[in-house]
């Protein structure tokens, strides 16, 4: 029996796997039919709601009531709703004597349709009911009346938040008995089904097997989703419901969300290689004709590597600053003095002629405010005051790489909107697909492909955070907020998200387009005047944005013939950045006495002794080594196989150090062979500028190089072929990495 199940079910989801719904060309409602439905205000659930209709021409059959009223039916949390049989009631005095008009219920802010009004109405004649109700196999709210409810195939127990049926029959339900507007709805329509008499009468009936609506409580499992042009289908009972409903507690109305990033047409993942979006372009608004005010507000709750980037790429995002307000939220005393040098560069600096509509830096001293729910509250809050169209809530653990992040989160016009941020390499995001009923992070199954950008949409999702984009008008419905007793002060982004998701405020993350990543934050250390230079293993995307040279990349698609060579078998090509070459030499001239002598002797070397002695530092004295030998396999060596050829790099390296050369000191190197097989040589400082004279000559081939950009590195054979001096400075200080790899 098991096995004849199995292909019985596997049957029917080959047949529906071959369905496909198409959008009508134009309004396909029919003149004999209305939709009914109850909604106080026009939020996202409710716009939910009705694109899904407005998608299968049904929206002009469309009557809401209760619009911008306030709301009597009491908390639909707890029994309640009674308010919508009395709003019905009255809407249907006018229709009540149609008698070929059909007319449908359902609840909005938790429903979708998921096909047109032809196959609805096809498949209610079929019944031969006069009215239909929606069954689920839960008893709301009167569990007492389970032994009066009839037998029937299916769900057996009534759900009222769809209904389709007669006007005529309609009328009668309706006027069945008084209730009071807090009086349960759902009990309302049950006692009406559980009076036999009624029943026959006017020949009510349960959709048991679920032809016309879905109920998705407890029974997510039953539902093959089809995907693509396919319908959602009930495997259970072999149908194709028309109507998708997310009833019961806050997980369903979440699996509902999820469902609705899929249906109706709205993403299809069977599509091309990263799915087809049909809605990314629906509802987007054009901000840079009149540019939105926008208040963007930056939180360092702790200390942050690569902070000066965070700060720098946010002055640089494209928006006109007389339509920015700025705020700077800084909770970390050793970030102080870093952050007022860079804000007096970018915002103070007389060279900036355009300036912010207004700005402000606070500093640990300055924040009154130490809880964090309250702090993101008041930041939040700023918007209302300076009467901004939108708020931007930024963390420094994000790393920003494209400068139009603000203009394309609001061009999708959403309540609140991020961009999906992830820790390259890894699975951590800024927005979760699922939430357990703590609110806390649940894996969906669709979040690894979303993570890993398999599937690119823009995804209604239960939280977001790091970066947050929030429309005005939200803030100031106080439908939104930080302040929630629910949850520890610390998990502030967690409280945020389950305010909006109980105000039925969607949050969307839209991962269509890359524009940065997270950072890994812990175990950030405080030993260096440069800490970002050892973050190399913890966070290497960051590391390579900040310090590998912005042309490396180039290089690599070059041939040997292609690459800069000054000398025979010496090639140039640019590897760091000059902030790099900056923070290596600021970092040794911080530490006293740290560079050696210059003398034979040398206690750092095995042996004791150096046949060439440079006035340097080698990298072991920094613990700097293993992060060299990174550099080196991941960055050098690359190079090294394009330009000698049949050659692979061990990714090893005998000394790597940074040697000084100055006036007062060492000016110059005598000829030598380097005991390696192959050497670089980093330029750290500014020919010309910093320094007059030195270079390298290579005395077999005759040939000096001695204007090399800060940043570019020499390779070229170690031993044996290459004998080379360093040739005397006349002015300044000269610094250069050097490493001898390969021994």
């Amino acid at each position: 029996m098991a096995f004849k199940l199995t292909i019985c079910c596997l049957i029917v989801e080959l047949a529906f796997s071959l369905i496909e719904v198409h959008p009508p060309d134009q309004d396909s409602s029919p003149k004999n039919f209305i939709i009914f439905t109850v909604a106080s205000e026009n939020n996202d659930a409710y716009q939910r709601y009705v694109r899904s209709l407005r998608h299968f021409g049904m929206d002009n059959s469309l009557i809401t009531l209760g619009m911008n009223q306030e709301w009597k039916g009491g908390d639909m949390r707890k029994a309640g709703g009674g308010y919508k049989v009395n709003l019905l009631k009255e809407a249907m005095k006018e229709y009540k004597d149609e008698q070929d008009l059909i007319v449908m219920f359902t609840d909005s802010y938790d429903v979708i349709f998921l096909t047109d009004i032809n196959e609805i109405l096809d498949k209610f004649y079929k019944t031969g009911a006069n009215f239909v109700i929606s069954a689920e196999d839960w008893i709301w709210p009167d569990r007492s009346l389970k032994s009066q409810y009839p037998k029937i195939e299916g769900k057996q127990y009534l759900c009222s938040g769809l209904m389709i049926g007669y006007a005529e029959t309609f009328w009668e339900i309706l006027n069945y008995k008084e209730i009071s507007n807090t009086y349960d709805d759902q009990l309302y329509y049950t006692h009406v089904y559980l009076d036999s008499d009624f029943r026959t009468k006017h020949k009510l009936q349960l959709d048991g097997t679920t032809e016309l609506f879905h109920n998705l409580h407890g029974t997510l499992e039953e539902l093959n989703m089809g995907y693509g042009n396919q319908r959602i289908s009930n495997l259970k009972y072999g149908t194709m419901p028309a109507v998708l409903h997310g009833n019961g507690p806050m997980h369903v109305k979440l699996d509902l969300n999820r469902i609705s990033n899929y249906y109706p047409h709205v993403f299809n993942p069977t599509a091309g290689e990263f799915g087809e979006c049909y809605t990314c372009n629906e509802d987007r608004i054009d901000v840079t004709e009149n540019p939105p005010v926008i208040l963007t507000n930056l939180y360092v709750k702790e200390r942050t590597p690569f902070i000066d980037y965070f700060i720098n790429k946010t002055f640089e995002l494209n928006h006109p600053r007389s339509r920015w307000h700025l705020r700077i939220y800084n909770l970390a005393p050793s970030h102080t003095s870093h952050l007022q040098e860079l804000i007096n560069f970018h915002v103070y600096d007389d060279n900036n002629s355009e300036k912010f509509a207004s700005f402000e830096l606070f500093q640990p001293e300055d924040i009154q405010v130490k809880e964090l729910q309250a702090l993101y509250e008041y930041g939040m809050g700023e918007c209302t005051k300076v009467k901004c169209d939108w708020y931007f809530g930024l963390d420094s653990e994000i790393t920003i790489t494209d400068n139009d992040v603000l203009s394309d989160l609001m061009s999708y016009n959403k309540s609140v909107i991020t961009t999906q941020l992830t820790i390259p390499g890894q699975y951590w995001s800024n927005f979760w697909g699922g939430v357990n009923s703590d609110g806390f992070y649940k894996r969906s199954d669709d979040y690894f492909d979303m993570v890993l950008r398999k599937r690119r949409s823009v995804f209604n999702v239960p939280y977001v955070s790091s970066l947050v984009a929030i429309r005005s008008d939200v803030i100031q419905s106080k439908k939104v907020a930080y302040l929630n007793e629910r949850f520890s002060d610390s998990n502030y982004d967690v409280a945020f998200a389950d305010n909006a998701r109980r105000n039925n405020v969607f949050m969307y993350v839209v991962n269509t387009k890359q524009h940065g990543h997270l950072k890994k934050m812990e175990n950030y250390t405080a030993l260096h005047t440069n800490n970002d230079l050892w973050q190399i293993f913890v966070n290497p995307t960051d590391w390579k944005l900040n310090y590998i040279h912005k042309d490396y990349s180039k290089f690599l698609e070059f041939k040997r013939y292609q690459f800069p060579s000054p000398c025979p078998d010496v090639f140039m090509f640019p590897l760091v950045t000059e902030k790099f070459a900056w923070h290596i030499v600021h970092e040794l001239e911080s530490i006293p006495n740290i560079f050696s002598s210059g003398q034979n002797q040398d206690t750092r070397l095995a042996g004791g002794y150096e046949n060439v002695p440079t006035v340097d530092v080698h990298f072991t004295q920094i613990n700097f080594q293993q992060e060299w030998l990174k550099v080196l396999k991941d960055y050098i060596a690359p190079m090294q196989r394009l330009v000698f050829e049949g050659y692979s790099s061990k990714n090893d390296a005998y000394l790597s150090f940074v040697v000084k050369y100055d006036m007062r000191g060492q000016r110059k190197l005598v000829p030598h062979h380097d005991a390696a097989t192959f050497t670089t040589n980093t330029a750290l400082n500014r020919v010309g500028i910093d320094f007059e004279g030195g270079g390298s000559f290579f005395i077999r081939q005759n040939c000096l190089v001695g204007d090399a950009p800060v940043g570019w590195t020499l390779i070229h054979p170690g031993r044996l072929t290459h004998y080379h001096e360093g040739r005397e400075i006349s002015r300044g200080t000269r610094y250069i990495l050097v490493s001898f790899n390969d021994p």
